[in-house]
């Protein structure tokens, strides 16, 4: 007897593009801002506010499949921040119902939205896209860096042979490809070290 397929619901909030406006703290002097933001892939985007784009922009967007939170908005296609969900808390206000903040580690994004219900159904989807895209431990992400990459040059040692090309020429081919993968190597094990620094450095906080 064969057994039985287990099927995996994908719940729709976490694979439907989201965005709506919601107000974020800059600072004493300033205040609350709104801002536009667009939720997708497990990254949380915000875009600065222009009220004078074309309002069918915003229609477009929802025509696509897109889920608007509150009231709409168009944005600037480039984002002012972008938050990866897999490396961040998310934690409700205590004081207001409408508010809920975001830490990557590094930075807190302090989000107020328009009422209550807006700010539950925020709440939802980031908790749910966050839960898509789960964490990879330093541990993980260290033994995922320090994998080293090889390469083989016999299927373009084959190809030319097959061509007709000349030994040598074959050789000075090989000679080429292995010293510019070499190159990328280096360039890889700089950033594998860079990045081994800024984990060390976020553990220490």
């Amino acid at each position: 007897m064969p057994s039985p397929t287990v099927v995996t619901t994908v719940p729709p909030i976490a694979t439907t593009r989201l965005s709506g406006i919601l107000d974020k703290w800059v600072n004493c002097g300033k205040g609350w801002k709104p801002k536009w933001f667009v939720l997708q892939d497990g990254v949380l985007s915000y875009y600065k506010i222009n009220h004078g784009l074309d309002k069918n922009m915003v229609s477009k967007e929802i025509d696509k499949g897109c889920r608007v939170i509150g009231s709409c908005s168009p944005h600037h296609r480039k984002p002012l921040g972008e938050l990866h969900l897999k490396v961040s808390s998310i934690r409700e206000s205590r004081s207001d119902a409408r508010r809920f903040s975001i830490y990557t580690g590094t930075n807190r994004l302090h989000l107020r939205a328009n009422n209550q219900e807006d700010q539950k159904e925020w709440m939802e989807a980031l908790k749910t896209a966050k839960q898509m895209f789960p964490r990879m431990s330093n541990r993980e992400l260290i033994n995922t860096m320090s994998t080293e990459i090889t390469v083989s040059t016999e299927l373009l040692r084959a190809r030319l042979l097959k061509e007709g090309v000349n030994e040598e020429i074959v050789q000075d081919a090989e000679k080429i490809m292995m010293s510019e993968f070499s190159d990328m190597q280096s360039q890889l094990a700089v950033l594998r070290k860079k990045l081994r620094i800024l984990i060390d450095r976020a553990c220490k906080y």
